[in-house]
């Protein structure tokens, strides 16, 4: 009999933790597509502004008075659905908006030291208006020699909407813990555990665990053309990078090659076991 409550106890456990492991795989999934189809959107955006003859003229006439105020017009007229629009010269001069790509680096370089200018998309931090951002931004091609870059657009999405999207359709009374780091591991989204789910830590905090070196391992081994090749995933239990004991599953966003990693507690998970003897 006593042997017999012990297996029972045993295989209920291990069946609360596969399934509690399951939700959370699910959890990370579901917020890594989130979070990776709205930040290829925002690729998609910059393509089409891109194209916009108004920004090609403004590039290619950069002491045109009249072309500027034109692109400055079209600039408020998309305000609402693209804020923080601007455009640059190849050399980096702004001729309208805010933003400073000469400090914006990709793989430890200047944006404007890149012999092929593709679509970036890179998070700092804006001193003049206090906040971080990601910038998207990308080339102004020629209208007539489709392959000559004759300028660049870029605007800024702010970072706290990608904490917005980890705490999408969150029920408040879990423990649940759903965060975004870089392919460095840097924190990119706000974290509960850092000062009380406020923003301090954004940019700052590098995350060390086991399943943050194991995403971000796979990363690197599995990434191909812009996306990871299917493999299996595990949900591990470790130490986080604040020191307590959870479950955690991890799930890839290519579009930055970063990783959403999902946490919960296991005194939350285990409740009523004994969860030294699993």
């Amino acid at each position: 009999f006593t042997g017999f409550v012990v297996w029972l106890t045993w295989t209920q456990k291990r069946m609360l933790i596969n399934s509690h492991n399951e939700s959370l795989q699910t959890l990370a999934d579901d917020k890594a597509l989130l979070v990776n189809t709205f930040l290829e959107f925002q690729k998609e955006k910059l393509l089409t502004i891109a194209s916009m003859n108004v920004f090609k003229e403004a590039v290619k006439y950069p002491n045109d008075p009249a072309k500027i105020a034109i692109a400055k017009n079209r600039i408020n007229e998309l305000k609402s659905i693209i804020p923080e629009i601007s455009i640059l010269t190849n050399e980096g001069i702004v001729l309208t908006g805010e933003i400073d790509l000469s400090e914006i680096k990709v793989n430890g370089l200047s944006y404007f030291d890149l012999k092929e200018k593709g679509i970036i998309m890179r998070y700092y931090y804006c001193e003049h208006r206090k906040k971080d951002f990601y910038v998207v931004a990308g080339p102004v091609y020629d209208s007539i020699g489709k392959n000559k870059v004759i300028g660049i657009i870029a605007f800024d999405i702010e970072l706290n909407k990608i904490s917005a999207l980890m705490k999408e359709s969150f029920d408040k009374g879990t423990s649940d813990e759903v965060y975004l780091i870089d392919e460095k591991g840097l924190l990119l989204s706000a974290s509960k555990y850092i000062g009380n789910g406020d923003k301090k830590g954004i940019l700052v905090q590098k995350v060390k665990s086991e399943v943050a070196e194991e995403c971000l391992e796979d990363l690197e081994k599995y990434k191909k053309d812009g996306t990871i090749e299917e493999h299996e995933e595990d949900v591990l239990r470790y130490t986080n990078y604040m020191g307590d004991e959870v479950f955690g599953a991890h799930a890839y966003v290519p579009a930055i090659m970063g990783c959403v990693i999902a946490e919960e507690s296991t005194n939350e998970v285990l409740g009523i076991f004994d969860i030294k003897s699993y």
